[in-house]
């Protein structure tokens, strides 16, 4: 099993709940927001953004925007061509499968920077 084979199968599980996420996402954002909006309401509603409630919905945020571009990358990799193929379709489709591959690893190495980063927000 190779990195993009990992990251297509992930995508695919992840696909149908993409339009809950983003509403998720939009949800604790607006959350973030009252004390933004409304000062005077926060206080009454006991809100506090700089607390361990805003890092947490800080960190939620990021992981779902995180799976989304996931999903929305990875969705559609380019299947291996034919071998009657061209030489240039050949090329072109190396070329795409090449890219996708250094997305993977980008992506992993930002999986592990966020978790780092996640690791840190909640231990302070």
């Amino acid at each position: 099993m190779n990195i993009l084979t990992l990251f297509e199968g992930v995508a695919g599980k992840m696909k149908p709940y993409q339009k809950f996420s983003y509403l998720l996402v939009v949800s604790i954002l607006l959350i973030l927001a009252i004390p933004f909006i409304f000062p005077n309401q926060a206080e009454f509603l006991h809100f506090d953004i700089s607390g361990a409630n805003g890092r947490l919905g800080l960190l939620a945020t990021i992981w779902l925007l995180f799976l989304n571009i996931i999903v929305s990358l990875f969705i559609d990799i380019p299947k291996k061509g034919d071998v009657e193929s061209t030489l240039f379709l050949r090329c072109k489709l190396k070329m795409k499968r090449f890219f996708y591959f250094l997305l993977a690893i980008f992506f992993v190495l930002l999986t592990l920077v966020i978790l780092v980063l996640s690791i840190r927000l909640i231990r302070v």
